[in-house]
Parts: C-alpha cells; structure tokens; sequence
C-alpha cells in the first residue's frame, strides 16, 4: 500500500538535523566573518598601539625641550692675537628679517669687542645678485674673511673659489646642518634644523593626540628650510601613522602677500586643517596678522621657529593662533658665530656642532616672554662665560 506523503508526519530527528544545521550555518557564518574582519581588528589594534606609542614619544620629546638649555659646546681654546683690525663682510640674506638682524647686529659688537675685528654687513635683501656683490666688495676691499649667512653655498662657487684665490676664508652661516662645508666653504655655523623640525613634529603629534592635519610651509631659497621641514615630515609619520601631513613652498619675496592669502585660504578651504607649520616666525608674521583680522584665532594652531623678539610675544594673544614658537638661542648663535669668525682668523679648526640652545615655548611657558631681551627667556646665559673663556689674547 503506497504511503500519503502530505498527511505523512515527520520522522522524529528531522526538527532537531534543522535546528543543528542552523546552528552549524550560523557558527560556520561568524566564523567566516571573524576571518574577514580579523586582519582588519588586528590592524586597527595595531594601528592603535602605534599611535598611542608615537604620541607618547612626541610627548617625552616636547617635555624635555621646554626645560632650561644645557652647555654642550666647545672646549677648544682660541687664541685672539694678532686678530684686531681685520675685517669680515657679513653678507646677510635679508636684513629685513628680524632674526637675521639680531644676529648680524651681536656678532659685528660681539667681533669688535672681544678681538678688535671689524664686521662690515652688507643687505643682499634676498637677491644673489647682491649677494655677489658682496663678494665682489670683499675682494676688492681687500677683506680678511666673508660670512654669508641663509644663502645655500651650492649658488655661490664661482664667488668662494675667487675669494680663496685672493686669500679670503668663507664662513656660511645656517644652511642647515651644523659643520657642513661641502660646498667649499671654509667653516659653517648653524643651529641644528633638523631637529627644530622634529621638536615642531612631535609638538604636533602630541597637542593633536595622534589625529591631526598640518600644513608645513616651507622657503626653499632659504637653505635651512627643506632641512627642517623634510625632518618635521619625517618625524610625523614616524610618530603618528594616522596624521596627514602636507608641504607648501612660499619664499622670502612672497611672504608678505602670499602667506596671508595661504593661511586663509587653509582655514577657508580645509577647516579640518588645523595646524600651521611655517618654517620661521618671521614667515609666519603675516599670517598671524591676518589671523587676528579674520577672527580665526580659534581655528587653527600656529607652530615655528625662532622664537624672535617683537614675534613670539603672540604666544600670549590668543586671537593671533600662535601656539608653539621652538627658540633657537639668537644670542648663543651669535656667540658661536663670533667665535668661528675667530677661529678662521686665526687659523685654527673650526668647530663642526655648537649644540646652540633649543628651548619650547607654547602656552604652558608663555609667561617667560618677558622683555626685550630674549635671554631670560631660556633661563640659562652660562654660554656667555663658555665662550669667553675660550678667547685668549
């Protein structure tokens, strides 16, 4: 007799092969997913860690820089004999520039009163033409040695083999890194801008907490400039792998029309780009001016260099966006530069690293921007007494 299968009933497991089979999909469903998304929890984990990790080294970095500078200069003594009455021509990229005025003014008092050398300074106000000018004057006049300070020694070949060929020394100031005289020069004196740019990163990574957007802008006719902002770049994708990091190029003759213009339109354009990383405090000048006018001091935070006189004072206005001034110690530098003079003069080696004073300053420190003298500022002037010791007559 055939079997009515559609009042037929169910054999007795059937229910419960359903229910384990669903259970089966079901685990075999979450576990496939779980594959899927492993990979990406684990390199978000990772990712995580890292940022974590790299803020914190941004963090330890800032912190040890906002503390007093220490003497990690020369103990090489010079002697000044026979040095009074010489004369250098200090060949200055732009006298217009605040920073750079400051150090040319200390080293021609600094020169004459310690060795009795007169400094002669020459404004090339941002030309090579005048610059070679300069170099022309210097031979001519029949000078001892010539400083060219903030131009690349790569532009000026012809002009230093003239001058050694008429028995004048060639000192560079501030190309970047510290002792570099592969452009024929005979010694160059510098901050070390390479890691002003990484103190400028990490201050970055740490006030952003591992999630920022920065504009680094750059002058490239400055030498100095690609050194610290190629560092900065690197320093940031070291320390923070989730920031976004771009490099703009506005030279010396444009600062004054077109940073303004940039930083507006930045925080126009971009509203998520909210730090600014001009090379230098006097780039950045212009920009804090129209800062103030627009009424973005809110908006966006200002980090630079130099920490200049009559400039980093806005630390303490909040409407200009300046949050982080990096101060290489103008007056050090031009200690170290007075010294080197002395020491190409005189026919002694030159010294390859100063190690001139860093020190942060930001809004936790604002309060020692006090005066015109920048000294108190870094709460350490022992260099002084370093260096003149040093100075034998």
């Amino acid at each position: 007799m055939s079997r009515d299968i559609k009042n037929a009933r169910p054999d007795a497991g059937s229910g419960t092969r359903k229910k384990n089979f669903a259970v089966l999909s079901l685990t075999v469903g979450i576990a496939v997913i779980a594959s899927v998304l492993a990979p990406t929890v684990a390199a978000n984990a990772a990712s995580s860690t890292a940022t974590t990790a790299g803020v914190a080294r941004a963090t330890a970095v800032v912190k040890a820089y906002r503390k007093v500078p220490v003497w990690k200069g020369p103990s090489a003594t010079v002697s000044l004999a026979g040095l009074s009455g010489k004369r250098v021509v200090y060949i200055n990229v732009s006298s217009a520039i605040p920073v750079l005025k400051y150090w040319s003014d200390h080293v021609v008092d600094l020169a004459l009163k310690y060795g009795g050398v007169k400094v002669e300074v020459v404004d090339a106000k941002g030309s090579v033409d005048e610059a070679n000018k300069g170099f022309a004057m210097a031979i001519a006049t029949k000078a001892d040695a010539v400083l060219l300070q903030a131009f690349p020694a790569s532009l000026f070949k012809k002009q230093i083999d003239d001058a050694h060929a008429a028995g004048i020394k060639v000192i560079t100031g501030n190309t970047g890194v510290p002792g570099d005289v592969s452009g024929g020069q005979d010694a160059e004196v510098s901050f070390d801008y390479a890691q002003v740019g990484r103190i400028v990163a990490n201050w970055f990574v740490m006030d952003s907490k591992g999630k920022g957007k920065a504009l680094v802008v750059s002058s490239n006719d400055v030498p100095a400039s690609p050194t610290q902002a190629n560092a900065t770049v690197a320093e940031i994708k070291k320390n923070c792998p989730a920031c976004n990091v771009i490099v703009k190029d506005v030279q010396i003759p444009q600062w004054q029309t077109s940073i303004p213009t940039l930083f507006l339109s930045t925080i126009n354009t971009e509203p998520d780009r909210t730090y600014l990383l001009p090379i230098y405090d006097g780039q950045s000048l212009p920009g804090l001016g129209a800062i103030r006018t627009a009424g973005a001091g809110n908006k966006v935070k200002v980090g630079t260099f130099n920490a200049t006189p009559g400039i980093v004072e806005s630390l303490n206005d909040p409407k200009s966006g300046l949050k982080l001034d990096v101060g290489g110690h103008n007056e050090w530098w031009a200690y170290a530069g007075t010294d080197t003079i002395f020491r190409v003069l005189s026919g002694t080696a030159p010294i390859k690293n100063y190690h001139v004073g860093l020190r942060v300053f930001d809004t936790t420190n604002s309060k020692l921007i006090k005066g015109k003298d920048d000294g108190p500022w870094y709460g350490y002037t022992g260099f002084r007494g370093h260096f003149t010791a040093l100075w034998k007559k």
